[in-house]
């Protein structure tokens, strides 16, 4: 064998051994990337699964009820929050949990504060399928600035359906926290709570007692109504989603102006309030919670709870408005017009 040969030969054997580990590398990531797909797969149905088992595990685990009491509770405060909760040492098998700063500040995505006062404390517990979502706050004289049906449409908002929650404090405060207590618990036996759901529930709680906080004293004010009228702003909003697709801000602006105009609100709220209204519920058209089929039957249910425990606040109030409906009214005349542009060219053309 020549020495050209020879070389010809190594350099061919070099060859075959970099396209063998060519080849077999290209093979390794592809094993990796097909790994990569099966592990992305799953964290996404893991993710779909955490977005919808709220009420799923409230009726798996809640029918012992689950009780959340406030760090700042001395042990007197305790012992009277609890009997204020309902609590039955006897029959409540649970242990019971406690919401801390440290918890507080994993369970809302904030900083951790260690001065944070924690007096609000919650109970939860499952009801029939067919009952309402009921929410009773033993202590109104000391809950502040939140009542019972904004802790109801935040709840809703949440993704629970049908549960009964009851809240107290022994000393006055404003009631904001009890609603992380209810997180804090469903998020301990199991449910992944998204952050955008905590979020979206709790700018609607602040939206709706700030709200109510600053027209308590005002002509026209009512708290029925605003609490109807943001029920049936969701509504409206899941039913246009689900038509329409995604929603522009006017859509929403639509829906919202034209709600609290029909429970004539309009000329009772202000312009900044109204504007945070839009803002929450055009944070809430971009939610995966409006996926959920039971969300607006809950919401429903909600509604027809309040009108009926408010007396003829709403005897005047047309119950039967639909918000979604303006949107698709806006689309269908700027389809007239259209057609009747065409209409007229054609005419020339005939």
């Amino acid at each position: 064998m020549t020495a050209q040969s020879a070389d010809y030969n190594r350099n061919f054997s070099k060859t075959l051994l970099f396209r063998d580990r060519l080849r077999s590398k290209m093979k390794f990531k592809k094993t990796l990337l097909t790994a990569g797909a099966f592990l992305a797969t799953l964290f996404t149905v893991s993710t779909v699964t955490a977005d919808t088992n709220v009420q799923k595990v409230i009726d798996e685990t809640y029918v012992q009820p689950e009780y959340v009491l406030g760090y700042s509770l001395d042990d007197s405060q305790k012992e009277q929050t609890l009997q204020l909760l309902g609590y039955n040492a006897s029959s409540d098998s649970k242990p019971l949990k406690t919401m801390t700063p440290d918890v507080y500040s994993k369970i809302m995505n904030v900083a951790n504060d260690s001065s944070l006062q924690l007096y609000s404390s919650a109970k939860i517990q499952k009801l029939g399928e067919k009952s309402p979502l009921e929410v009773k706050i033993e202590t109104p004289e000391n809950i502040t600035k939140v009542t019972q049906d904004m802790y109801r449409n935040a709840a809703v908002t949440l993704g629970v359906e049908h549960a009964r929650i009851t809240v107290a404090a022994p000393i006055p405060v404003t009631g904001e926290s009890a609603l992380a207590g209810i997180y804090y618990s469903l998020e301990s036996n199991g449910v992944q709570l998204p952050q955008e759901n905590k979020d979206l529930a709790q700018e609607e709680l602040k939206a709706l007692s700030d709200i109510n906080d600053e027209n308590k004293d005002k002509s026209g004010f009512d708290a029925n109504k605003l609490n109807v009228a943001l029920a049936d702003i969701k509504a409206a909003v899941a039913k246009a989603k689900e038509s329409k697709g995604e929603l522009t801000e006017d859509d929403v602006r639509k829906i919202v102006e034209d709600t609290l105009k029909n429970y004539k609100l309009d000329q009772v709220v202000t312009g900044n309030q109204v504007n945070v209204i839009i803002n929450f519920a055009f944070n809430l058209s971009k939610s995966d919670i409006l996926n959920n089929e039971d969300f607006t039957k809950t919401l429903k249910d909600l509604k027809q709870s309040i009108v009926a425990q408010a007396g003829d606040s709403f005897s005047n109030i047309d119950l039967n408005f639909d918000a979604n409906k303006a949107i698709q009214d806006g689309g269908n005349i700027l389809s007239s017009i259209w057609q009747a542009i065409l209409d007229f060219f054609k005419s020339f053309g005939a």
